[in-house]
């Protein structure tokens, strides 16, 4: 399969090295004047949850970089690994450029897709959501990759989710077709929106870790949070993810908490996908208003994630 992949950030380039390791033709779209730093490409330290993968994967991976998309490429899909609220114009200037290349769009939904779907037909797109993370440090990519979430809006089941299932099944990617992505991906919205501000006010994952009272308030934001994807129709029942976050009685949170903490300090995918938390102090920021002002709009009662506005504020300044 012949693919464009935007960017060679560490979701694209995660991805990029799997489809490439599996035979497919891969090229990464980057902006002006940076192909050239690419020109030795650069290393893997894969922690690869895979079925039938090593496990602790040390590698190279010779990207293939380009600074424009060629006249009639013949892409068979283009995958965007972008930051949500930078999707449409994103769209807006690749899409006239690939013809009818399908698009596999890896990355978060708070707002709907009515905007997508004025650039781009349903028909032709697939929403997902990658279990995979890592940084670079240097020319070191510290990564890991387990599976993905992917469907269509509307229930749609076209030949775009056929080729990126089957493009999955090919690098050996565990894949989860959601009935309703556009929930599913709210739900991940609300959870992750929920707990990074509580990252902020710690300052690290560690001493949100520790930090009791900063925990417990970080689980009641996310309840808040997942009150907000209520109100708009999500039905938590399906997302059975949700129930840890659910209850606020002492005992609950507590075992909430633990739960948590054994998941970060234990689990190295968990560890790995989560390395990038603070990076963005733009994406945190989205997150944490998007959510907070949909709420005060639905009705939705939030002491726990308004209390944090003061951290946000102060890191978005000093970022």
């Amino acid at each position: 399969m012949k693919i464009m992949i935007i960017g060679a950030g560490i979701i694209g380039s995660i991805y990029g090295w799997a489809f490439t390791e599996a035979g497919h033709e891969v090229n990464h779209l980057v902006r002006s004047g940076r192909a050239a730093q690419f020109d030795q490409g650069f290393e893997i330290d894969m922690y690869d949850v895979r079925k039938g993968h090593k496990r602790d994967f040390l590698g190279h991976y010779p990207i293939q970089v380009t600074e424009s998309i060629p006249p009639s490429a013949g892409f068979d899909l283009v995958v965007v690994p972008t930051k949500h609220y930078h999707l449409v114009e994103t769209l807006k200037q690749i899409v006239p450029q690939t013809g009818n290349a399908d698009y596999w769009l890896l990355t978060q939904n708070w707002d709907g897709t009515e905007a997508i779907d004025a650039i781009l037909p349903p028909s032709r797109y697939v929403y997902g959501d990658a279990k995979a993370g890592g940084k670079f440090e240097g020319n070191n990519l510290i990564a890991t990759l387990a599976s993905v979430d992917i469907g269509q809006v509307d229930k749609r089941h076209d030949a775009c989710l056929d080729k990126v299932i089957a493009l999955c099944q090919s690098a050996q990617i565990g894949v989860t077709v959601q009935e309703n992505i556009l929930h599913y991906l709210w739900v991940q919205y609300a959870v992750t929106g929920g707990l990074w501000p509580a990252l902020v006010k710690a300052g690290s994952i560690e001493g949100a870790l520790s930090n009791r009272q900063i925990g417990e308030q970080a689980f009641r934001a996310v309840g808040e949070c997942l009150d907000v994807v209520t109100r708009r129709g999500v039905d938590l029942k399906k997302y059975p993810e949700t129930k840890t976050y659910q209850n606020s009685s002492p005992v609950g949170l507590w075992i909430a908490s633990l739960t948590i903490k054994v998941m970060f300090r234990y689990n190295k995918l968990v560890q790995r996908s989560s390395a990038h938390g603070l990076a963005d102090a733009e994406e945190v920021k989205a997150f944490y208003y998007d959510l907070l002002n949909t709420g005060r709009q639905l009705g939705v009662d939030m002491p726990a994630m308004s209390a944090f506005e003061p951290a946000i504020r102060e890191f978005v300044a000093r970022v």
